[in-house]
């Protein structure tokens, strides 16, 4: 886990790439008077080296590469929050439970008399019964999936009519209860083309969203974890993970 938690480009810059010369690493912008870093040619690892241990960086990335780090950082911050999230759950459980047993041990018993069943008229109501017809339904699971066959948290997924909807969790998947005469499924997210699912057949489905390659340029905004999380993650979950692995 990186100290890194979204990686963008605030203002994209315009300048021609193709007119730049070739420098260390990218190109040098004769405007800017600056080495602009081609970030296209490296893995996620990469990027996450370099940029964790540079200040001020003006980039070339590809849009769909963007994506791919920011959602990357978005599930690593997830799945951290979700641990603390079960600690705090036990200890509170835990601390409940205590508390509960030493209340019921100090607790008198308490006799309690239910009165008996009466045959007044009181008792009983009359009347027409009316019945709450189930609406058909279905269970349409699925994970959603781009074209280097990365899962894609967020996505938005729904029927044509809006009235069901759902997005996809850290690992792409998503579940929906739909009205059972159900044909399509809608699936969105910024920066891929819509797509519109048949869902007649199955009840799982593998769905692929596709984009076009935008390129983005320009002064990199890095937005780090806080700096006492990262003394933690530094000085004693890396240690520990050592001592194990």
């Amino acid at each position: 886990m990186s100290n890194i938690q979204s990686i963008n480009i605030p203002k994209p810059c315009h300048q021609s790439w193709q007119q730049m010369m070739p420098a260390e690493s990218g190109r040098h912008c004769a405007q800017c008077c600056k080495t602009v870093t081609d970030f296209t040619t490296m893995t996620n690892s990469q990027v996450i080296a370099y940029l964790s241990n540079a200040g001020n960086v003006c980039g070339r990335f590809n849009e769909q590469q963007l994506n791919n780090l920011n959602r990357q950082f978005q599930a690593d911050t997830t799945m951290a929050a979700n641990r603390w999230k079960r600690l705090a759950l036990i200890i509170s459980i835990t601390s409940s439970a205590l508390s509960f047993k030493a209340v019921a041990q100090n607790k008198p018993a308490i006799t309690v008399q239910v009165p008996k069943p009466t045959d007044d008229a009181d008792s009983f109501m009359l009347g027409k019964v009316a019945v709450n017809q189930a609406v058909k339904a279905r269970v349409i699971t699925g994970r959603i999936y781009d074209e280097q066959n990365l899962y894609i948290p967020g996505v938005t997924v729904k029927i044509p009519s809006g009235a069901v909807s759902g997005t996809t969790d850290t690992a792409g998947k998503f579940r929906l209860t739909i009205p059972a005469d159900t044909k399509y499924l809608q699936v969105s997210f910024i920066g891929y083309k819509p797509l519109l699912v048949d869902i007649c057949a199955d009840e799982n489905y593998q769905v692929k969203l596709t984009t076009e390659q935008v390129l983005v340029m320009g002064d990199i905004m890095v937005i780090r974890q806080p700096l006492i999380k990262r003394i933690y993650y530094k000085c004693i979950k890396r240690p520990i993970r050592k001592i194990f692995n």
